[in-house]
């Protein structure tokens, strides 16, 4: 018998603030047709949609808004590289020119990126990583292999990330074949630490406002200083000239019912970024954890709910917005 969901669909919900990898859609994967769909009849009846996410916005786009008809995209916002920038669309449905605001613009002169990138270079050099481009994990380990210095390296502008798809959980036989010291994560002999502890010393040294951190499952972020999916959301919800965008004032998102999150990481335990997304409004608003995680290691002061119906991540949230219909 299909298993019968006991979350609800929120009929006063008009604002959704939405993680994108893993929740919206698979990691570097183009959304549903059946996800589309969805998000798309949620636009026409007037819900607006903030993506707040750890990737691109060029993933965003490409992956998910110019899959969506240019008349509804003026209901979405979007949130890139860890609160870096939030952009918006025109009436016509077009990219803005410039986004509302970004930290790394705003921070960062020529030398200092140029500087960032040097520091990201001596780290591959360092540690002797081999580089790829970005691609799901499956075609990663079909074309690439599972050597744990073969990594994805994906430079978003406001936000460099490493994919150590092969480094987070090492045998002892992998560990002697690298020679160096590499910390542990929840029991694990995780590469990542490793990087990140010679990342801070080197960034330190150069005078680099980034801070690397880990991200999703195994991501290794490095993003602008003392931002977060907190910060974005926040200065979202208390700024009226972008909220205006799409049709909505301060006032209207005062109701936590009128508000909603969704996402699939909020564990203390293991880098759960979206739980920041929480952080950023009322503990009254409802979040929804797509993902299985332990109820243990969730925040207590705010009120998540662990999806409890068939399937989970990206498919748990398609189930979720099917159950509207």
């Amino acid at each position: 018998m299909k298993k019968r969901p006991t979350i609800k669909w929120n009929n006063q919900v008009r604002f959704v603030l939405a993680d994108v990898d893993e929740t919206i859609a698979e990691v570097y994967s183009p959304a549903h047709r059946e996800m589309i769909d969805e998000l798309s009849k949620l636009l026409h009846d007037g819900i607006k949609l903030f993506m707040v996410t750890g990737g691109s916005l060029k993933r965003v786009k490409n992956d998910i808004t110019d899959k969506i008809a240019p008349y509804l995209r003026k209901n979405i916002l979007i949130s890139h590289c860890s609160g870096s920038e939030v952009w918006g669309f025109t009436e016509e449905g077009e990219l803005r020119e410039d986004s509302f605001y970004s930290v790394y613009e705003e921070t960062f002169t020529d030398e200092m990126k140029n500087t960032w990138r040097e520091v990201i270079d001596q780290l591959v050099t360092e540690f002797k990583l081999q580089t790829h481009s970005a691609q799901p994990k499956v075609e990663f380990w079909s074309t690439i292999g599972r050597d744990p210095l073969d990594i994805m390296l994906d430079d978003r502008g406001p936000q460099i990330t490493m994919e150590i798809v092969n480094g987070t959980d090492l045998t002892g036989e992998q560990l002697d074949k690298l020679g160096i010291q590499v910390p542990t994560n929840q029991g694990k002999y995780d590469l990542r630490l490793a990087v990140m502890e010679r990342a801070k010393q080197l960034l330190f040294q150069s005078d680099i406002p980034i801070t690397p951190r880990l991200g999703g499952n195994f991501a290794l972020d490095f993003a602008v200083e003392g931002i977060s999916k907190t910060t974005s959301i926040q200065k979202v919800l208390n700024d009226e000239k972008i909220l205006s965008t799409i049709g909505f004032a301060v006032d209207d998102v005062g109701n936590p019912d009128v508000l909603e999150i969704w996402g699939d990481k909020f564990s203390k335990v293991n880098g759960g970024t979206d739980r920041y997304m929480s952080s950023a409004v009322s503990p009254k608003v409802r979040s929804i954890d797509f993902r299985e995680e332990d109820p243990d290691e969730l925040p207590k002061d705010i009120n998540i709910v662990i999806w409890d119906g068939e399937h989970h991540l990206h498919h748990g949230l398609l189930e979720y917005l099917q159950s509207r219909n």
